[in-house]
């Protein structure tokens, strides 16, 4: 069975601490591990301006956390965030997209030249004419 995908969208308070930060993302990190899942990537994107002042303030820290694992993980991740006192919005979502690999060391075939010297290149289709008005 494989393990579903979750992403959740985290607003810190911009006045916390990054130390309070980074430790409490090591804490939903260890509870993802919990439910037999992982952490597959976290991203900061630091401090935005947000829409609409939310509990008087005007900035957040944003921070996405993309992560698999079993049942019950999403509402343990959220119960969590609920306790946290530096959080100020958060949403959780089912991630569906396919995850981009990394660089690969090969670089892909260009348009221009056949991907193997023994097979010719794809002949590319000719536009149809306009047809002549009467």
């Amino acid at each position: 069975m494989t393990l579903r995908r979750y992403e959740t969208a985290i607003l810190f308070d911009p006045e916390l601490p990054e130390d309070a930060r980074k430790e409490f993302l090591v804490k939903l990190t260890g509870i993802v591990a919990g439910f037999k899942g992982e952490v597959l990537k976290t991203d900061d994107w630091g401090n935005r301006k947000l829409a609409y002042a939310i509990r008087k303030k005007s900035n957040a820290f944003y921070t996405f956390l993309l992560y698999t694992g079993n049942r019950g993980v999403v509402e343990e991740v959220e119960r969590n965030i609920k306790i946290f006192e530096g959080i100020l919005r958060h949403l959780t979502t089912l991630h569906t997209a396919e995850l981009k690999p990394k660089a690969e060391a090969a670089a892909p075939p260009t348009a221009d030249a056949p991907a193997d010297p023994g097979t010719p290149a794809p002949e590319t289709p000719q536009a149809p004419a306009p047809p002549a008005e009467a």
